[in-house]
């Protein structure tokens, strides 16, 4: 099985389509984890190294299937002929969609923040777009594009 699972791409680990629902892949990671869990197999030293590196290939296929992003990004790679989900390849083929002022900002909860501040800043709201930029901050602490235009919103309020 260890050539084999090399082998395989995160669907045909499950035995599912690609147009698979949420709901199918989480019963089809709970039917083989209840197979290949490591715990199962604990008395069989060959038989639980195998189990586990099977049981983490499903965790890894789980994590990515239920994830819309990363989904969309493994179809993407798994298209290109690659089984295995490579989350720098997905941010590069993300990242063209940020929008430019966002770019510098990789948490996707800091950046509905980072885009109400510019709404703010455009309409001349120096207070709410501080505010906006705070809460972004607390989503992506020391990001230096967030701190930086934080700073230049503090010098807008000290004008005035």
């Amino acid at each position: 099985m260890a050539k084999r699972l090399d082998e395989l791409d995160y669907y045909a680990l499950f035995d599912l389509p690609h147009d698979a629902s949420a709901d199918a892949i989480k019963l089809a990671f709970r039917a083989f984890a209840r197979r290949y869990h490591p715990d199962r197999h604990a008395d069989d030293p060959d038989g639980g190294a195998r189990a586990g590196r099977i049981y983490r290939r499903a965790t890894e296929a789980y994590r990515v299937l239920t994830h819309p992003e990363q989904r969309r990004a493994y179809d993407q790679q798994l298209a290109q002929g690659k089984l295995r989900f490579d989350p720098e390849q997905a941010w590069q083929s993300i990242r063209p969609s940020v929008p430019p002022g966002q770019a510098d900002v990789h948490s996707s909860r800091a950046r509905p923040f980072l885009a109400k501040a510019e709404q703010a800043i455009r309409a001349k709201n120096w207070k709410q777009a501080r505010l906006h930029l705070q809460i972004a901050l607390q989503h992506e602490p020391g990001s230096e594009a967030l701190l930086r235009k934080l700073a230049e919103i503090e010098a807008q309020l000290k004008q005035g």
